[in-house]
């Protein structure tokens, strides 16, 4: 996220503070929606001050966001992608990396401290850093998903349609377990270990890959 971005994102997180507590799900609701769409981080943040300042117009006048848009807040905001300037496949691909390498790096924290604290639990002090083949399926497992999760709450956010609770919480148990298995199985089953280094070159590795995606992000417009 570049500087210009920063700055109307940090406005806009001052401004949204004054959305009723009436008016702030469907309006987080619309963001989350936006997040999704193809627009950038800095065209997402000029729809956005939009949509705050329609509803705090609407507030001094006694409005209720629904009232000020009219119920239709997926046409709105359809609409309104619709007219914006779109990602360009530059922007889509650095946007990808940058993402990629925000994982990475906070996975690769985690395995460092969990590679540090078997060496001293152990009492072995070889601080190496160990990873098998299960460890880099999950690793792999964990950034697709979480992707796929993001892109589906943030494409699903304003769905009139409302299901059974019931129904809905079992798919939600259903897919939290698939997801538990998927990232803890291949741990559990595929231990050869592939990865096999001291752990100050991981350290190092870890931080290389933080700088390498602020560099990135930091183009992301």
């Amino acid at each position: 996220m570049n500087k210009l971005t920063k700055e109307i994102l940090k406005k806009n997180n001052n401004r949204e503070e004054f959305i009723s507590e009436e008016n702030q799900e469907i309006y987080t609701n619309m963001v989350v929606y936006l997040r999704g769409s193809d627009l950038t981080e800095y065209n997402q943040e000029i729809v956005r001050e939009d949509l705050i300042e329609l509803i705090l117009d609407g507030q001094q006048r006694g409005d209720n966001i629904q009232k000020v848009m009219g119920g239709k807040y997926k046409e709105i905001c359809d609409e309104v992608i619709d007219a914006m300037p779109k990602k360009t496949k530059k922007d889509k691909i650095v946007e990808v990396i940058g993402t990629s390498l925000n994982s990475l790096w906070i996975l690769g924290v985690i395995a460092v401290i969990k590679n540090l604290a078997v060496s001293l639990i152990s009492k072995t002090f070889e601080f190496n850093f160990i990873m098998s083949i299960g460890d880099i399926i999950t690793t792999i497992l964990i950034i697709i998903l979480s992707n796929a999760v993001v892109w589906f709450i943030s494409r699903t956010a304003l769905n009139e349609k409302q299901t059974n609770k019931k129904v809905s919480f079992l798919k939600t148990w259903v897919v939290l377990l698939v997801v538990f298995a998927a990232i803890i199985l291949p741990s559990i089953y595929f231990d050869t270990t592939a990865l096999n280094i001291p752990l100050i070159i991981a350290v190092i590795s870890v931080l290389l890959l933080f700088f390498t995606s602020k560099i990135i992000n930091s183009r992301v417009y």
